[in-house]
């Protein structure tokens, strides 16, 4: 997987995440959907939330990709430094 990933890296990730999960991703996380969400570099910020994170670098900036249980596609992102709070929308 790669260091950083484009958004369109992490979206076909999310996808194959999807498919691979035995559990659905359904909320709380599972130890084994967990275990595929690791499996392909993706950060896991809140199992219980079901927080990940794909990391990547937006204009020079350390950054994340953003993804929620229960949302669609991936849709937000945040500065590595500010958290689920400093979530904003990406705009392609």
């Amino acid at each position: 997987m790669p260091e950083h990933f484009t958004l369109a890296e992490a979206r076909a990730t999310l996808a194959t995440i999807r498919d691979l999960a035995p559990d659905g991703l359904r909320l709380p996380l599972s130890d084994a959907d967990l275990a595929a969400v690791q499996s392909a570099d993706v950060e896991v910020k809140g199992p219980a939330q079901g927080l990940l994170d794909f990391p990547t670098e937006i204009d020079g900036v350390a950054a994340y990709w953003c993804w929620q249980v229960g949302e669609g596609e991936i849709e937000w992102w945040h500065p590595r430094d500010s958290g689920f709070a400093g979530r904003q929308r990406i705009v392609e």
